[in-house]
């Protein structure tokens, strides 16, 4: 091996080296949590370049934030240089779908300058669908059929309506029903808004493929390595898209850790991991188990917790770091003690170790736990920031403004059209609303052309017309502004907003000055945003833009400053995915919280300990577990049960901390606790 090769393993345990060295063939790469696994991607990639084994443009990774792809690409950078990292194609599944779709959709009856609908916008057009159908008088709300729908996608690689499926009960069956029709118009009025959501994209994407094999026979010859990251996350589309794509050379790598599946709510599929080498019989398997990141106690807590899971790889995390000091078990008496006792607890720490604040996380099962954290932390003056909250851009303002650029970029966008035809006010009712959707549907008409057919045929209101010809005329004079080339796009966005008056409409419509101004500041980062989009690319575009704002997670768009100013992290597990922290908080650590009270009754305990396992594993040095004697759940207080998971944990790697007594608050939810009394406890045993 050459000097210039071997630099590549330099570094590297021997299975981590000999995944970066096997390069020919389907690979599993089994990486445990901290087990340097991108450090393992980014140096495999670089070793098949430097044996000259393809070109840059010639390999693909992908992974499932647009986050991780960049830090990838980074890392490949200093490798190989900026230049031919540039080539190397690092994307998400969703953006490299997008990338193919924006080429050759035409191919399978769509228009290229489709838009994609966020969840709210799909959700708009579901209710519109089930409005039609009625479907809320049987209890069914559109909310219910949109996640019934992403599970059918995900699940369906041909993407064929979803069947009735033989079923026990009378009410079971209706929803069936409900659910094929639901889904047909549905998708129906995607296509005929010219619309994609999320998961369209993959399975569109699929479809293109086996529809046209040049199409399919270029993209594989493109593409001679193809990797994989957070494997265990992909669903069964994502699945038969790889191994569509790679079905000739079968030059396939995958990472992922069977242990850290916790997405499948939303149809991430572990047996993607446990059955690879059904499809792949000649797959090689390489574990990598030495984890860098946490002590020998953290690691042991989390074996024994994960071991008992049934469906999953065998492996167990082993570390040369020192074991540390054992898992502190702090149990109070109720959500608000709970968190006086983090902030004391985080306190402690902090002078006793010099810990900055940011080398603090606080994880939860649900984002409503927060609440009580963030008012004792206010009330210390302890400074957070809270992830996983409220996407960005599906703020009410942020999404106006999206939506007009939406209607601007594609004329047949129907969810963004029935946004901001009123917004501002211009006096178009539901009844000429109602008009207008039974014009569209009987002549098979856009919504802008059937607005325009409206008051051609005199059809709308003395009052509504005036509206529709100001909301026509805007979006006809910035859609031929948006066909300028050379044309700014914040330029654009900014006289679009003056134009509609939002600033005004601000004023009108909040109930305070301070909200209105918070909300403006929004849509001053909308237009900040667009101009640092115009700033990095090369060839900015409208639709570009939009793609860019629609694939971007929360999680994407925190900013990296953020997590370096000297604030507490607080976030739900979930979002916690894939970061680390020195100190960790696990609040809540109860039968009914975690593991949560549905995968008691849908029997998914072992995805609840798996999530236990990577809130676990977050940790470096320390770990603290919070647990509440009672908790107001549903507007009244209720008695909890610790959880099952602290129970796995052994004895010795525990030292539990005593705060109130249960029975003490048993007797407080029986009865009604007199405002301010101080009541004495005793430890319970």
């Amino acid at each position: 091996m050459s000097k210039h090769v071997s630099k590549y393993l330099t570094g590297l345990n021997p299975q981590q080296a000999e995944a970066v060295c096997c390069t020919e063939g389907p690979l599993l790469i089994l990486a445990g949590a901290g087990s340097g696994k991108t450090r393992v991607i980014t140096r495999r990639l670089a070793y098949i370049l430097a044996n000259g084994l393809a070109e840059p443009g010639q390999l693909l990774a992908v992974t499932f934030t647009n986050k991780a792809a960049e830090e990838m690409r980074e890392r490949v950078a200093e490798l190989i240089g900026k230049t031919r990292a540039a080539n190397v194609v690092l994307s998400t599944f969703h953006a490299f779908c997008l990338r193919v779709l924006r080429s050759h959709i035409d191919q399978i009856g769509y228009r290229r300058n489709f838009t994609i609908a966020s969840e709210s916008d799909a959700r708009l057009l579901l209710r519109r669908v089930t409005d039609d159908l009625r479907t809320h008088d049987a209890g069914y709300s559109p909310a219910l059929f949109q996640a019934a729908i992403s599970v059918q996608k995900n699940r369906m690689p041909e993407g064929e309506t979803p069947k009735a499926t033989p079923v026990r009960t009378a009410t079971e069956e209706k929803y069936a029903a409900s659910l094929v029709e639901v889904y047909e118009r549905y998708q129906s009025a995607l296509r005929a808004a010219n619309s994609l959501d999320f998961d369209d994209l993959l399975l569109l994407t699929l479809r293109l493929w086996r529809e046209h094999p040049k199409l399919l026979a270029a993209v594989r010859k493109q593409f001679r390595y193809v990797m994989v990251d957070e494997y265990q996350d992909t669903n069964r589309v994502q699945y038969e898209l790889l191994r569509t794509l790679v079905a000739e050379h079968r030059n396939l790598c995958v990472v992922g850790d069977d242990d850290q599946s916790i997405y499948g709510w939303r149809g991430a599929d572990t047996r993607n991991i446990l059955d690879l080498e059904r499809d792949f019989p000649e797959a090689r398997v390489i574990t990598l188990d030495q984890n860098y990141r946490s002590t020998s106690t953290i690691l042991d807590a989390a074996n024994h917790v994960i071991r008992n899971n049934q469906a999953r790889r065998e492996k167990k995390l082993w570390s040369e770091h020192e074991s540390g000091r054992i898992i502190d078990w702090i149990v109070t008496r109720d959500e608000e003690a709970e968190a006086e006792e983090a902030v004391k607890w985080l306190r402690h720490i902090r002078g006793k170790s010099g810990a900055a604040f940011n080398d603090f996380a606080l994880l939860y099962r649900s984002n409503i736990q927060s609440k009580p954290l963030e008012i004792a932390f206010r009330r210390a003056g302890i400074p957070y920031v809270v992830f996983g909250g409220q996407d960005f851009f599906e703020r009410a303002e942020v999404k106006d403004i999206i939506s007009y650029l939406k209607v601007i970029a594609n004329p047949n966008d129907e969810a963004a059209f029935l946004r901001v035809i009123n917004m501002p006010r211009r006096g178009i009712g539901d009844t000429t609303l109602h008009t207008v959707h039974d014009l569209c549907r009987n002549e098979h008409l856009s919504l802008g052309k059937g607005l325009a057919e409206t008051l051609t045929r005199g059809l709308a209101p003395a009052g509504a017309e005036k509206g529709i010809r100001e909301f026509l005329g805007i979006v006809q004079k910035f859609r031929q502004r948006a066909r300028e080339h050379g044309s700014s796009l914040q330029k654009l966005a900014l006289d679009l907003i003056l134009a509609i008056d939002y600033r005004g409409e601000l004023d009108r419509t909040c109930k305070h000055a301070e909200q209105a101004i918070n909300r403006w500041q929004n849509v001053e980062l909308v237009l900040n945003a667009i101009g640092d989009y115009e700033k990095a690319s090369s060839q900015p575009s409208l639709l570009n833009f939009l793609d860019e704002s629609h694939l971007n997670t929360d999680q994407d768009r925190a900013s990296r400053d953020e997590r370096r100013h000297s604030s507490v992290s607080l976030m739900t597990i979930h979002s916690a995915k894939g970061l680390e922290f020195p100190f960790v908080f696990i609040m809540g650590v109860e039968d009914g919280l975690l593991p949560h009270e549905n995968s008691l009754k849908e029997n998914a305990l072992e995805e609840e300990r798996r999530l236990f396992y990577v809130a676990l594993t977050r940790a470096k040095r320390h770990i603290t577990l919070f647990e509440s004697l009672s908790r107001v759940r549903h507007g009244k207080e209720h008695s909890t049960k610790t959880s099952r998971f602290i129970r796995e944990i052994p004895d010795p790697l525990l030292k539990q901390h005593l705060r109130a007594a249960r029975e003490m608050v048993q007797e407080a939810v029986e009865q009604p606790k007199p405002a301010k009394k101080k009541v004495r406890v005793r430890k319970r045993l």
